[in-house]
């Protein structure tokens, strides 16, 4: 019976009365209800910050583990580039190595060639004198005359050269004596 309708009919300051008393005996009874879940909000709360500072210090040191990996990565890629760039070189290197053992092959003839050149200039130095000297004659004085006769004279000539101890061709040619016979033709 102690309703608010009720306790106001019969007086007033009672129905203020009758009215906090119902507030007080509500919020009691919600206090016990609110409580204990402002209790489990608390230790949730409390709970959450624990797990947040374990989540952060977590998300440092996984930071820390991603930085280091984005550094050896970097490491990694520019060890592999340095990589490519020695093979590379590597390559480059072999490619010029077989080029050389190719030129080195090739001038192998060239230098049996050269070698055989300078001892036929070595030859021919040595001859040089007395191929002159006949050929001096020959073009001065026997251009007129026959070609046995002009071959005559020059075997004389080349024998008498020999008996002087002049060097020498073996078989005097004009043609060789001047140039190359090739090019006096």
């Amino acid at each position: 019976d102690f309703q608010p309708d009720r306790v106001e009919r019969v007086s007033k300051a009672a129905w203020g009365l009758c009215m906090w008393v119902r507030a007080m005996e509500t919020y009691d009874r919600v206090a016990k209800v609110v409580e204990p879940k402002k209790e489990s909000l608390r230790e949730a709360e409390a709970e959450y910050e624990e797990v947040m500072s374990k989540l952060n210090e977590k998300r440092s040191q996984l930071q820390k583990v991603v930085d280091t990996l984005e550094g050896l990565n970097r490491k990694l890629a520019a060890l592999k580039k340095e990589q490519d760039d020695l093979t590379c070189q590597v390559d480059l290197c072999q490619k010029k190595l077989e080029r050389a053992e190719t030129l080195i092959q090739s001038l192998g003839g060239e230098k049996t060639r050269w070698t055989q050149n300078a001892q036929d200039l070595t030859k021919d130095y040595r001859n040089l004198t007395g191929d002159v000297i006949i050929a001096s004659g020959l073009i001065a004085y026997l251009g007129a005359f026959t070609p046995e006769f002009r071959e005559g004279a020059v075997n004389g000539w080349v024998e008498a050269g020999r008996s002087k101890e002049i060097p020498g061709s073996e078989k005097f040619s004009l043609e060789k004596c001047l140039g190359e016979p090739v090019k006096v033709r």
